[in-house]
């Protein structure tokens, strides 16, 4: 019986251990992914260490576990090849990953083209780096070079923690300026602590000025957030094309030649503009001025300005200013980041404003008028903002619980045909409710009806 007993002690043991591991094993897949020391992924079965055991990717029996929603995959490049055409290592983790799966890249990878075209966490380990590829357009079928291009399948992707490099691009046989990240069709896509750090590399064949990063491109695109990008002798910013909802949030802006340079010996630079508020349709200007820290204007200068994530650059003239003509169709608040990248005498310097776009207010007109017991009486309701016509806009008459409504002419003018079938004094309700361009307004009226 003693006997017995022990072994039952031991088995119950046994068994408690056992859930012990299990209720860790369900703990560790709520791990605080940006925290991870990467060290030895073998004792955690929930993270999948890809190397040069490339073809284990699509075993899917090797990483899948019916318990857990989501996978975190650790991908190195191959230790005998980090060429990532040659030897390819992410975008095998890239395609055998399931929405909502977090990829970890730890190291130096070259040769880079990958397509996201699913929801996925990309996170970089501190000092991993990805380098364009010179020789091979990117598989997405794009006339550029690149290195990250995001599908309209990849909405919601975060990329996290990169350094873009131009690693080989001086063999390159012709003149092309990479792109480091596409988003084409996409949304809620997050870019985060992100270096494009562009060295001048020579080419036996070309300048290596001509060889820069486009950094990100935006196209057809929504909702897009870049966070504490740092750019650092590159061909652009964001290059927006038909993408609405693209913020650019604490970028830092470094021109590589200023390094060359005795520091001692270059003046600050400030960029002075203010917040600007118009009204739909009215023209105006946004002044930006550049001055030393002497405050002497900096004059004929490149100053570029992203508004809505689109880009333009201005030059500033001998007072140091430069303007852009604003005019808007509709209501709406456009914040404005203005860069200058600095030059052999002078640093560098950002500066924000916003453009608050607001509805034009509105008038409208209620006139007395009579009509007869079940005949169409026509009643001229006038429109107009700011004492000109307002076109083409709907009015609605609402009277004794009907509602008659038009639209009003090229004079602001809307003919709205009323019929009421009681004899009587009425109150009526004239309304326009406004729109992206004009503010609501309603008065009231009366109709006598007779016989």
């Amino acid at each position: 019986m003693k006997f017995n007993r022990i072994t039952l002690i031991f088995l119950i043991l046994i068994i408690s251990l056992t859930f012990i591991g299990t209720v860790s094993a369900e703990d560790s897949s709520n791990l605080n992914l940006t925290s991870i020391e990467i060290k030895d992924s073998s004792s955690n079965p929930e993270i999948i260490s890809l190397d040069e055991d490339v073809e284990k990717i699509a075993d899917e029996s090797c990483c899948s576990d019916a318990n857990d929603t989501h996978q975190t995959w650790i991908v190195e490049p191959d230790p005998t090849n980090p060429n990532q055409v040659q030897k390819p290592t992410v975008q095998p983790a890239i395609d055998s990953a399931k929405d909502g799966d977090t990829i970890i890249l730890n190291g130096t990878f070259v040769h880079c083209h990958f397509t996201i075209n699913k929801n996925l966490t990309i996170i970089a380990t501190p000092g991993t780096t990805v380098g364009v590829c010179p020789h091979h357009n990117h598989p997405s079928g794009s006339s550029n070079y690149g290195i990250f291009y995001i599908t309209e399948q990849g909405s919601g992707t975060v990329l996290d923690g990169f350094g873009f490099t131009n690693g080989f691009f001086n063999m390159a046989y012709d003149v092309f300026n990479p792109f480091g990240v596409f988003i084409d069709g996409a949304s809620n896509v997050e870019l985060r602590n992100l270096v494009f750090n562009w060295t001048a590399v020579q080419s036996t064949s070309y300048d290596p000025d001509d060889f820069k990063f486009n950094p990100v491109i935006v196209k057809d695109s929504n909702n897009i957030t870049l966070t504490n990008i740092f750019f650092n002798n590159t061909n652009s910013l964001v290059s927006n094309i038909n993408s609405t909802n693209v913020n650019l949030l604490n970028p830092s802006i470094i021109s590589s030649e200023i390094s060359k340079v005795d520091v001692g010996k270059v003046s600050n630079s400030t960029i002075v503009l203010s917040d600007l508020n118009i009204k739909v349709g009215d023209s105006s200007k946004l002044l930006i001025t550049l001055f030393d820290d002497n405050n002497n204007p900096i004059a004929n200068k490149t100053i570029s300005l992203i508004i809505d994530g689109k880009t333009t650059d201005l030059i500033t003239d001998g007072n140091g200013s430069a303007s852009l003509a604003i005019k808007y169709a509709s209501a709406a608040t456009h914040y404005v980041f203005v860069s200058f990248l600095g030059d052999e005498s002078n640093k560098p310097s950002v500066a924000n404003s916003k453009i608050v776009v607001s509805k034009k207010t509105t008038a409208i007109s209620a006139p007395k008028s009579s009509l007869k017991v079940k005949k169409v009486k026509k009643i001229a309701i006038t429109l107009k903002s700011n004492g000109k016509a307002v076109t083409n806009k709907k009015i609605t008459i609402k009277v004794n619980g009907k509602t008659f409504s038009a639209k009003t002419n090229s004079k602001g003018i809307a003919y709205v045909k009323v019929k009421l079938t009681k004899k009587g004094t009425f109150k009526y309700t004239v309304k326009f409710a406004g729109d992206n361009a004009f503010k609501s307004v309603s008065k009231t009226g009366k109709l006598t009806v007779k016989k």
